[in-house]
């Protein structure tokens, strides 16, 4: 297990600075709690061991803290008398100090939820790899190609939060949808285990249509099945279509023949020949 010390609790969670150790002491069990929840449904043992062979210091270990961090004063917060002081919140200690007010204590769960899903993302974003991409957890993290990380790192605004996020759960999965009617579900879950996999970029095909999925996914969260008359829809399956040897799967599924079924031609040579009179 990681060892977790206020120092690196107060990095992960500016809010719960204070000039005392009552907030981290009050936390601190939690977050042993939270990493073993954490190792079997976010890492497994493959994500474990990218966690300890990075080691402290890394950029992965201290996102891991992070969240782990957050998710444990999430658990417990409101079970404490939060009090406003001037180094962040602390915990009442007597009866002449009054605890913080709801609305500020509710502004601060919805700031913490939106932390705690960044968080969430930019962590499943690195644990990308060949290792931890061929997991049952990274099957349960990654279940389409528009991830928390797309989500987040190209928003418009910095204001977007947590519920923005879950609003546009249904989005994702419609154009999902729809794509696997269009290019066929074997590409698209072939296109899963590459990203899953951290193996995208390792073909420039692959990850210029990875990119226009998300890309194309973004534009179906805004107007709907409009989006399907969109450029970005005709680039997509330009992509697919001009790379019949890197997309073949395409081509040789139902997907294809739909795409490409012919229409009835009435000729004399038809079978079905229909006399015009």
């Amino acid at each position: 297990m990681m060892t977790i010390n206020k120092e690196d609790f107060e990095k992960a969670l500016p809010v719960g600075v204070s000039a005392h150790d009552e907030v981290f002491e009050a936390v601190s069990p939690e977050c042993a709690l939270q990493e073993e929840l954490y190792n079997m449904s976010l890492l497994g043992d493959e994500g474990v061991k990218i966690i300890t062979e990075a080691g402290d210091g890394s950029f992965v270990v201290s996102q891991y803290k992070r969240l782990v961090c957050i998710s444990a004063f999430l658990a417990v917060f409101r079970q404490l008398d939060l009090v406003l002081t001037p180094t962040g919140f602390g915990v009442v200690s007597n009866e002449n100090v009054s605890p913080a007010s709801k609305q500020r204590v509710d502004a601060l769960e919805g700031q913490l939820r939106t932390v705690q899903c960044k968080a969430l993302a930019v962590l499943v974003n690195l644990l990308r790899s060949e290792s931890w991409g061929k997991s049952q957890q990274a099957l349960n993290c990654i279940r389409h190609l528009y991830t928390g990380y797309s989500f987040f790192s190209n928003a418009k605004s910095a204001a977007v939060t947590y519920q923005d996020w879950q609003n546009i759960q249904p989005a994702i999965e419609d154009a999902d949808e729809f794509l696997r009617t269009r290019i066929s579900d074997e590409l698209m879950d072939d296109l899963l285990e590459n990203f899953r996999q951290g193996k995208e970029g390792e073909s420039l095909q692959i990850a210029k249509l990875v990119s226009m999925i998300q890309t194309f996914t973004d534009a179906w969260s805004r107007k709907g099945s409009d989006a399907a008359r969109q450029p970005v829809f005709r680039r997509l399956m330009r992509i697919v279509e001009d790379n019949p040897e890197e997309f073949e799967l395409y081509f040789n599924s139902n997907a294809y023949k739909r795409n490409h079924h012919e229409t009835f031609q009435n000729t004399k040579d038809s079978t079905a020949f229909v006399f015009g009179g």
